[in-house]
């Protein structure tokens, strides 16, 4: 069959398994499975694939057709326009996250040429360290995580994106035994509420680590581990950006305001959800 006619078919069974945008879905996957974008399938409706590449597209429809994420299936996602690798261990990234790189960069302004010190807090695939790397030539960094299988590959992700030189990767709960000060601190921790649990899609219940997912019954009890832990971490003037969950912004800003932090900013990801928070150390008076 050709790539036309395989889109067509992969199409039908999307629609009929209740998939949204199953043109588009199909054209992913086939790009994917062939090894080539989602242009060359537009381009090439009369390429044949090879037996080896049927094969491929067969296993990987019947893997999404069960929920499975393609970037899952192909065990890469795009992060901040840079290739990650991910694994069992590591939560897939989402694109409101690039929020996280940012806000960093607003704050930072013109600065970007001075050796920041940067801290990821549950770096997972090492999404937000690497790019906040790649945009920051002169930074260096590190990211900590409690699974070591993580820890793996954000390191094979860092030397993935030329980074590796300037970044470490070490196991720590939330900071602790770090014995360093950083000048920016960024996290994106588990804030999905345990009673939510039942109503997440398929893809993320199924298939993100649910050590990445949940933050307890309100889905704010890393955000107050992190309040906590962050001050013997933060040098003097510097900064803290974190990712929230849907109308967490006001329990979050109060949590760190009660550990002496001030508030300085929140973006909105594209719903104009409030995504992202950012927040300095109080002085002490």
């Amino acid at each position: 069959m050709t790539l036309a006619e395989w889109r067509k078919e992969i199409e039908g069974e999307m629609i009929q398994a209740g998939f949204r945008e199953a043109s588009q879905e199909a054209k992913w996957l086939l790009g994917a499975a062939i090894n080539r974008d989602g242009a060359f399938v537009t381009l090439n409706p009369t390429y044949i694939p090879s037996l080896s590449e049927e094969g491929t597209i067969q296993e990987w429809l019947a893997r999404r057709l069960k929920g499975e994420p393609l970037s899952r299936i192909k065990g890469l996602r795009e992060f901040w326009s840079l290739s990650f690798q991910l694994n069992a261990y590591t939560l897939d990234p989402r694109p409101e996250s690039e929020l996280i790189i940012e806000a960093v960069l607003k704050w930072i302004g013109p600065r970007t040429k001075e050796p920041w010190r940067l801290l990821d807090l549950g770096t997972g695939s090492g999404c937000l360290l690497i790019s906040l790397l790649h945009e920051l030539k002169n930074a260096s960094g590190v990211g900590v995580d409690i699974e070591e299988k993580a820890l793996s590959m954000a390191q094979n992700n860092a030397e993935l994106n030329g980074v590796l030189p300037r970044a470490r990767f070490q196991i720590s709960n939330w900071g602790e035994g770090i014995c360093e000060e950083f000048d920016i601190i960024v996290s994106n921790p588990p804030y999905i509420p345990l009673q939510e649990k039942e109503t997440l899609e398929k893809a993320v219940l199924y298939y993100d680590p649910p050590q990445a997912l949940f933050g307890g019954e309100e889905g704010l009890d890393c955000y107050a581990q992190l309040a906590k832990n962050i001050p013997s971490l933060l040098a003097p003037g510097g900064l803290v950006v974190l990712e929230v969950g849907v109308g967490q912004s006001d329990a979050v800003i109060s949590l760190f305001q009660e550990q002496r932090f001030q508030y300085v900013f929140t973006l909105k990801d594209l719903q104009g959800i409030e995504r992202t928070l950012a927040f300095e150390m109080n002085s002490i008076s």
